[in-house]
């Protein structure tokens, strides 16, 4: 019995001597890792906290260490992680900061030259960004793993066009005049660019954003004229605040998940359904019925 166990033990550790080991800053990434990578072949370490806030996160030095050493290091890129070059730096040159980001086209807040940084709230960026992901891990792969490599980053994407056109068929029952998408602040405009849909951030990039009093007024009184019938905030932030502009309005109020952060959820499928229940919720609740 003993020997078993020390036969099992050098086996597993043998298993993982044999994997690459790399690093994420956000959930999502962590997972299309191993997604793509496959288990037993990529060993992800999430830097990033469940409880922590996407535009307020700083790794601490327990994460810059559990990152020391990691080939490769994920980031979400479009100015997401403000800090990148001091934890460059940190780290050491041995580590490749990859901002997958960088494949996806800017998308701009409206009124702005501002590029949205939440380019996970399309699938169709998601599949991308796997493809860009797969021939980063390619190099790190021993030869015969990579056909495999690139048959699980193919079903990965099969998947995001299959959630694209899940949310395609459902948003599209929305009258072409409620198609829009009024949010507590501005993570929605690649969703939007995606499906057609118009984007309203109330505020600025960070839940944590705050606008002036003169601009609200101006923007209250652009939603009554366009007959808004819902709002949306970050499921995860207060709604004292969009929630009085709610009963300003009359409107309901409904949760989404736009910083790609929800630790109840276990995949990118699921946050992004959930996104599309509630987005659909708010317009059939409107009383109004699809053309």
């Amino acid at each position: 019995m003993l020997v078993r166990f020390f036969l099992s033990l050098f086996m597993a550790c043998e298993l993982c001597a044999g994997s690459v080991r790399i690093a994420s800053l956000h959930p999502l990434l962590s997972e299309m890792a191993r997604r793509v990578g496959g288990d037993g072949i990529v060993e992800v370490v999430d830097l990033f906290p469940s409880n922590a806030e996407l535009h307020s996160f700083q790794p601490t030095g327990q994460e810059v260490m559990a990152a020391a050493g990691c080939p490769l290091l994920l980031a979400c890129g479009k100015g997401t992680e403000p800090y990148l070059s001091s934890l460059q730096q940190s780290i050491g040159k041995k580590t490749r900061i990859m901002e997958l980001g960088a494949c996806i086209p800017d998308v701009f807040v409206p009124g702005s030259n501002v590029p949205d940084p939440h380019w996970w709230n399309s699938p169709r960026n998601m599949a991308r960004a796997s493809l860009a992901l797969a021939e980063a891990l390619a190099p790190l792969l021993p030869e015969e793993e990579i056909a495999a490599l690139t048959q699980r980053q193919q079903k990965y994407a099969k998947e995001m066009e299959k959630l694209e056109r899940t949310a395609r068929l459902r948003l599209t029952r929305a009258p072409v005049a409620q198609r829009i998408l009024v949010c507590s602040h501005a993570a929605m405009c690649h969703f939007c660019a995606a499906f057609g849909w118009e984007p309203i951030p109330v505020l600025g990039i960070a839940a944590e954003s705050q606008g002036d009093m003169s601009s609200l007024v101006t923007l209250l009184k652009q939603l009554r004229t366009r007959g808004v019938t819902c709002l949306y905030t970050e499921r995860r932030e207060s709604p004292k605040f969009m929630q009085n502009l709610a009963d300003s309005l009359g409107v309901p109020i409904r949760p989404l998940i736009m910083d790609g952060i929800a630790p109840d959820l276990n995949s990118y499928e699921a946050i992004f359904l959930f996104n599309i229940n509630s987005i659909a919720k708010g317009f059939s609740d409107s009383g109004s019925s699809a053309p």
